[in-house]
């Protein structure tokens, strides 16, 4: 491939390398070993050839080392011995949560929560998010800590035993990465990482469904989850999917091109927020299962800043980790245009920390009339009060329009995401 390689020829040497080698229904250690990999993998590439950055905060060894103290702590009153028996419902929800009048909530379980609580008993297991718990105490709230911990205790004890045919299949996958991609993966070691966690995560959670024995599991960001979905689905238990963001054709997370076999660690459903969504791509679920299920959030969001006025002279920026430096580094580059406007630039949760360190957007301030916030200003106020959204392939852009922004994608890897939108909006301007 040439040296301008993009995520869109990423995706389709992917898809080939899965129809050369029948990936999706190859198994080592008795699990399809690249259905649990595929994304993380896509990931890995993309980031080795520099198309995008780290997209979240990661934690530093002495944070992580800190928080195992609370994790412990957390233990002593979330364990196994006091989960709930026999409940209808399970959720497991974005980590990352937003403040919402005062309150910290995971904007797409809220008010879902809020509807099935009435008439059903449920838990709802919660990660910690950057090593904290940040929502209110419940009596269904569940911490995981436990789970995680125990979990990386199990992983040093399992053995991953590859055959020969899985080493020579290794091999070949790891040497056309090589030939084509041009980046070195130590892939067998990749693969065992990701099994060995896996393994010991799914024993966990197939004990944890055996007690609780719920009906129905709701899952938000599913790919974090495929131990928790063969668990429930080896218990009987119907698996949902709720939407939490942007689903193309070139997301490797739910885009399975030719696919017709059903997979291991997919849930059983997606709930989509409308038509354009349901048939955006083709699910590798039956298309029944698609369900139209409102963005709840977004609608109570749009009727409370419904009465404010739009600011012809302001453009909101939607940041995202990956390419957080790039955005204002092709803004600087397109300085002529952006000069006129009053420009708030919107940070990712995962940039917080660091977007400090991010040259271009240094400079950016320097040269134009730009304000940086995380959530200072909430997000819904200020599409509600700009003019015009930039961004390249954020979610957020289709929210955007919902407030009546003019959009500016701006020609950065991961635009390809964004073609069902360029097609289905009018109002769209690109810059390179």
């Amino acid at each position: 491939m040439s040296e301008t390689i993009n995520v869109k020829q990423i995706c389709e040497f992917i898809w080939n390398l899965e129809d050369k080698y029948n990936l999706l229904d190859y198994e080592i250690n008795g699990i399809n070993f690249w259905q649990i990999i595929r994304f993380d993998l896509y990931y890995e590439i993309v980031q080795k050839i520099g198309l995008y950055s780290q997209p979240h905060t990661k934690l530093s060894t002495l944070q992580k080392i800190k928080y195992v103290f609370f994790y412990l702590l957390n233990c002593l009153q979330y364990n196994y011995l006091t989960l709930k028996r026999n409940v209808d419902i399970v959720f497991f929800p974005h980590p990352r949560v937003v403040n919402v009048d005062g309150e910290f909530i995971d904007i797409y379980t809220k008010y879902l929560i809020d509807d099935l609580k009435k008439n059903n008993s449920f838990i709802e297991f919660e990660r910690a998010y950057l090593g904290r718990h940040w929502k209110k105490k419940t009596d269904y709230v569940h911490y995981t800590d436990w789970i995680e911990l125990l979990g990386l205790l199990f992983e040093k004890f399992i053995v991953v035993k590859y055959t020969t045919s899985d080493i020579v299949l290794i091999n070949k996958i790891q040497n056309e990465i090589k030939k084509t991609l041009n980046i070195n993966l130590n892939l067998k070691s990749f693969i065992s990482n990701k099994i060995k966690r896996f393994s010991s995560l799914y024993r966990i959670y197939n004990i944890v469904f055996k007690k609780i024995k719920p009906k129905t599991c709701y899952v938000v960001v599913s790919y974090s989850y495929y131990p928790v979905i063969k668990a429930a689905r080896d218990n009987n238990v119907e698996v949902i999917e709720l939407q939490h963001g942007t689903i193309t054709k070139y997301h490797l997370a739910y885009s399975y091109p030719g696919q017709k076999k059903s997979l291991c660690y997919f849930p059983d459903k997606i709930y989509v927020w409308n038509k354009f969504w349901q048939n955006v791509i083709k699910y590798p679920v039956p298309e029944e299962n698609v369900i139209i299920d409102k963005f709840r959030y977004l609608e109570y969001q749009k009727q409370k800043y419904n009465d404010l006025k739009k600011d012809k002279n302001q453009i909101v920026v939607i940041s995202q980790g990956t390419v957080g430096d790039a955005i204002a580094q092709l803004m600087l580059k397109n300085i002529d245009f952006f000069k006129k406007y009053k420009i708030i630039f919107k940070l990712h949760p995962g940039e917080f920390d660091r977007w400090e360190g991010y040259p271009h957007l240094r400079k950016l301030m320097k040269n134009l009339n730009v304000t940086v916030v995380r959530n200072e200003i909430p997000l819904y106020e200020l599409f509600a009060t700009s003019d015009i959204q930039v961004g390249v392939y954020s979610t957020a852009l289709y929210e955007g329009v919902e407030f009546g922004c003019k959009t500016i994608l701006l020609n950065l890897p991961g635009i390809e995401n964004m073609e069902n939108f360029i097609k289905e909006y009018d109002d769209v301007t690109i810059l390179s």
